[in-house]
C-alpha cells in the first residue's frame, strides 16, 4: 500500500541531457522531482543500459500529471518574421560586394595571391611572417580586394 506522498520512479533516460530536459519541464509546471544515476551515467555512459539509465522520480500524487506533461506534444512556436515578407532581391547593407562583379559571395581571410611582389612573398615563406595580410575574396570571379 503506497501513500500519496511516497516517491515513485516515473521514467528512465539513457542520456543525462534528455533527463534534465524532462526534469525542467516538470519543475516549470510546479511538480517537484529529482534524478538518480545522473552522475554515474554522465561519467561512464557505457553503464547507462546496465544501471537503467538516468531515472526521474516524482511523488505518487503527481505521477499522472507528470506523465501527461512529459508526453504532451510541444506546440510549435513562431521563430520570427515570415521570410516571404522580405523582398528576395533586396541588397544586404552589411554584406560587402565585389567591386568587379557585384557578387555578395565574398569572405574575409588571408590573401590567396601574393599582391606584394616576389621578394616579400619569399620572405613571408622563409621567415614565416605573414606579409600578405587579410583581404576579401570573391568566390564568383576570384577578385581579391580590401
Amino acid at each position: 500500500m503506497s501513500r500519496p506522498d511516497s516517491v515513485v520512479f516515473l521514467e528512465s533516460f539513457y542520456e543525462p541531457m534528455a533527463a534534465n530536459l524532462a526534469r525542467t519541464r516538470l519543475e516549470a509546471a510546479g511538480i517537484p522531482c529529482f534524478l538518480s544515476n545522473e552522475n554515474l551515467v554522465g561519467l561512464l555512459p557505457l553503464y547507462s543500459p546496465i544501471t537503467g539509465g538516468v531515472r526521474l522520480h516524482v511523488r505518487q500524487a503527481d505521477a499522472e500529471a507528470a506523465l501527461e506533461i512529459l508526453h504532451a506534444e510541444l506546440e510549435p512556436r513562431a521563430t520570427g518574421p515570415d521570410v516571404a515578407s522580405f523582398e528576395a532581391d533586396a541588397p544586404d547593407p552589411v554584406t560587402p560586394r565585389c567591386p568587379r562583379c557585384g557578387s555578395s559571395d565574398v569572405a574575409w581571410g588571408p590573401a590567396t595571391r601574393n599582391t606584394y611582389g616576389f621578394w616579400s612573398g619569399l620572405l613571408s615563406v622563409l621567415l614565416r611572417f605573414p606579409v600578405r595580410g587579410n583581404r576579401f575574396h570573391c568566390f564568383h570571379c576570384g577578385n581579391e580586394f580590401a
